[in-house]
């Protein structure tokens, strides 16, 4: 009886050993596809990152180009020396890395504008492939993304809204937007409210300078910003554009106070005649409106 039991008890034992081998089996299996899944997007994202990156390095050399009447296949000059930049000084991530940060023939600096482009626009491509992944939405807005960040370095730089980036961009955003989730109707109501609005504005504030004999540098609002405003209405649709358009007058409130901060502290005087560009507040708005109000 006692062996008998002995062998009862081993026999239970091997039972729990291999039902226990059994079930760690699926167990590992699955944590090996987790880890393999994971391994996978992360990839994913790196290469999206790569690719704004690059994308980033054209939206620099644009910057740099169109506003001079340029073509986009010139090498960017140093504003300095007006020699051709390398093409390691062309990447600002690698020339600051390799270069310093300084041009090769006179060592000048080199704006730190063009690296921050080319960083942000490739955290703008990781995160918005991480958020719709392998969809056609996602092509739009990796193209709206590169269009609202040359706007807006354009704008802040040269104060300039130019028709041969707004006027191709409203047009793609017009024909894409059957494909777009918010549908046609939507996104030509949204870009027809935004141009009603930012365009009532800017007669308003036309007609309000000239009675008051006021000299404002560039005026409240330029028609490049009243073209913006359409196309930002277009992508984000309705009713997302009544917040995009709240936030650009938000921010554009802060950008002023800043703007007459710095003035009191640096130039110890106020130029109340001097305008800031509104672009690039239509344009962090719009992106953002774009992303999280659809």
């Amino acid at each position: 009886m006692e062996m008998l039991t002995l062998a009862k008890v081993r026999e239970g034992i091997g039972c729990q050993s291999t039902a226990k081998d059994k079930s760690a089996a699926p167990m590992k299996c699955s944590c090996n596809l987790r880890k393999g899944r994971l391994g996978y997007q992360t990839m994913e994202i790196i290469l999206f990152a790569l690719l704004g990156w690059l994308m980033g390095v054209l939206i620099n050399r644009a910057a740099d180009n169109l506003p001079a009447h340029r073509s986009l296949l010139a090498a960017p000059h140093c504003p300095y020396c007006d020699t051709p930049r390398p093409v390691l000084g062309q990447i600002a991530l690698l020339s600051y890395l390799l270069l310093r940060g300084r041009c090769p023939n006179c060592r000048a600096p080199i704006s730190l504008r063009a690296p921050l482009v080319e960083f942000a626009n490739a955290l703008a491509f990781a995160f918005l492939w991480t958020r719709y992944g392998a969809q056609v939405q996602l092509l739009w807005m990796l193209v709206y993304t590169v269009v609202f960040l040359l706007v807006l370095v354009i704008d802040l730089e040269h104060r300039l809204i130019l028709n041969v980036v707004i006027l191709p961009a409203m047009l793609i955003a017009a024909l894409a937007s059957p494909l777009s989730q918010m549908g046609w109707a939507r996104s030509f109501l949204g870009g027809a409210v935004a141009f009603v609005i930012v365009f009532g504005i800017y007669i308003f504030a036309e007609i309000f300078s000239r009675w008051r004999k006021l000299n404002i540098e560039g005026g409240a609002f330029g028609q490049g910003d009243v073209k913006l405003a359409l196309f930002m209405g277009i992508v984000t649709g309705f009713p997302a554009v009544f917040p995009a358009i709240l936030a650009t007058i938000l921010l554009g409130g802060v950008g002023a106070i800043l703007f007459l901060a710095y003035q009191l502290i640096v130039h110890r005087r106020l130029m109340m005649n001097a305008a800031i560009p509104y672009g690039p507040f239509f344009c962090i708005a719009g992106w953002v409106l774009m992303v999280f109000g659809t």
